[in-house]
């Protein structure tokens, strides 16, 4: 299948690429369909691109490659009532980046995009009771550095 995007042009994708969202995104409910394309090849930052509107990607993190610290309350719960079933395991979390010019980059640690890797359904959810905010300073980990720096890249943000 292939996609427009404002972005990256005309990007082909297998049908399995697609990732479903029942609700949308927060901001965006009518937009339920989203590929993820990776950021020059990197295993850690993405672009969650909508399939329908070319002008609409939002740049995201893998939160494997934050602190072991993140998330912390369990993901499961919030997923589970937001319709994506499966266990923690089966989860990719991603977070959404904000990097405004001039500004410091930020991410939105309490409100994650949760994707069970199996069944290709996402949301996005609020973890409630989380210490974490949704404006929390971003600094590429130790792992996204190493990443930068060699040739032989990460596999944490595949969904799939």
């Amino acid at each position: 299948m292939q996609i427009n995007s404002q972005r990256f042009g005309v990007v082909e994708l297998e049908d399995d690429a697609i990732l479903t969202f029942a609700e949308g995104i927060i901001g965006f409910p009518r937009e339920l369909s989203f590929a993820l394309i990776p950021h020059h090849g990197s295993t850690y930052l993405a672009w969650l691109q909508s399939v329908t509107k070319p002008d609409l990607a939002f740049p995201v993190v893998s939160a494997h490659y934050f602190v072991d610290g993140y998330p912390d309350i369990p993901v499961s719960p919030a997923a589970h009532a937001a319709g994506v079933q499966g266990n923690e395991d089966d989860f990719a979390v991603l977070v959404v980046l904000c990097a405004p010019i001039g500004q410091p980059a930020t991410v939105n640690l309490l409100a994650p995009i949760v994707v069970n890797s199996e069944t290709r359904t996402g949301a996005q959810v609020i973890l409630d009771g989380s210490r974490f905010s949704t404006r929390e300073i971003f600094v590429a980990p130790p792992a996204a550095r190493a990443e930068q720096e060699s040739s032989e890249p990460a596999t944490a943000l595949a969904v799939g």
